[in-house]
């Protein structure tokens, strides 16, 4: 898992604290619980020195019943919102690093028996550089005065 995944696991956590699942959903699950599944992305050129990369993270949120699944996906969504979508980066330490991630889109969708989070986010990543010699120092010469 990347910082950000986990910086997000650990807002929603400290938003909702409830058993929180990252793997696989055990058959006899805890309720309520969230459940964290790998982010989707697709990346994309950025700039000459960087390049992007688009997450999108499909929280699922499980309650006694859809309903109350729904309620609180609602609640924590607008709690992201009325913060801008900026969630603080942490350390694997749980130290925060003073960088954040801004949250794109939020948005809360019901299905059966589950409510889900659905969040996106663009990062953007230095590109590998050669180490190439310095030039300390050259002189030019011309002709023209």
């Amino acid at each position: 898992m990347n910082q950000e995944v986990g910086s997000i696991m650990g807002y929603l956590y400290k938003l909702y604290p409830v058993q929180v699942y990252e793997e696989e959903i055990p058959q006899d699950f805890a309720v309520p619980s969230l459940y964290f599944p790998p982010a989707s992305t697709v990346d994309g050129v950025d700039t000459v020195s960087t390049f992007q990369k688009a997450y999108v993270l499909n929280v699922k949120l499980f309650h006694e019943n859809v309903q109350k699944a729904h309620n609180e996906a609602e609640r924590i969504a607008d709690t992201l919102r009325s913060r801008r979508g900026i969630i603080p980066l942490i350390q694997e330490s749980g130290e925060d690093t003073g960088d954040f991630i801004r949250l794109s889109r939020i948005e809360t969708r019901v299905s059966d028996d589950y409510a889900t989070i659905v969040l996106n986010w663009t990062s953007r990543y230095w590109y590998e550089r050669e180490d190439q010699r310095s030039i300390d120092g050259f002189k030019f010469k011309s002709g023209v005065k």
